[in-house]
């Protein structure tokens, strides 16, 4: 089954070429890592968001609701499922499981993503008393490239980490 397309660009793959990607990463050396990072809230909507963080020689290896809701919680109940889904409950649920991810992964700071005149920016400043990392807070509203701002200020954060 081929993929979509949307303004000229494929979406997502065939199954084929997932497996011959999956096949690919089985034998392939693991990168090595200067800096892991973890990205809290909704997805990025800045285009190249982790490319441009790679290219600074640091990598996300915790996308907090991404992760969220590949349910990766192993129960035999649907209804269990989603009562760990963590991202639509309370700051104080969030908090317990990124900690653990952050000890789990060895995070050693938190990129966390806003959108504009949302509430979840109030919940920016628990985050920030609640976890004892560096937390670097980008806000957005409307999908756009990577601006010279946001980019400055992402590579500052990595290299304070460095």
């Amino acid at each position: 089954m081929p993929g979509a397309e949307h303004g000229g660009r494929q979406l997502f793959a065939g199954i084929d070429e997932v497996e011959a990607r999956v096949s690919e990463a089985e034998v392939s050396e693991p990168r090595a890592l200067s800096l892991k990072l973890g990205y809290l809230g909704i997805p990025p909507i800045f285009q190249g968001f982790h490319d441009y963080v790679e290219s600074l020689g640091a990598r996300i290896v915790f996308n907090e609701v991404a992760r969220e809701f590949s349910m990766p919680f192993d129960t035999d109940d649907l209804v269990e499922q989603y009562a760990l889904y963590t991202y639509p409950y309370d700051i104080f649920a969030r908090i317990a499981d990124i900690k653990r991810e952050v000890d789990r992964r060895g995070l050693v700071g938190l990129i966390h993503y806003t959108q504009s005149f949302c509430f979840r920016q109030i919940q920016d400043l628990i985050l920030r008393k609640s976890i004892d990392l560096p937390i670097l807070t980008l806000e957005g509203d409307t999908p756009m490239n990577l601006d010279a701002r946001t980019k400055v200020r992402i590579e500052s954060f990595v290299e304070m980490l460095s």
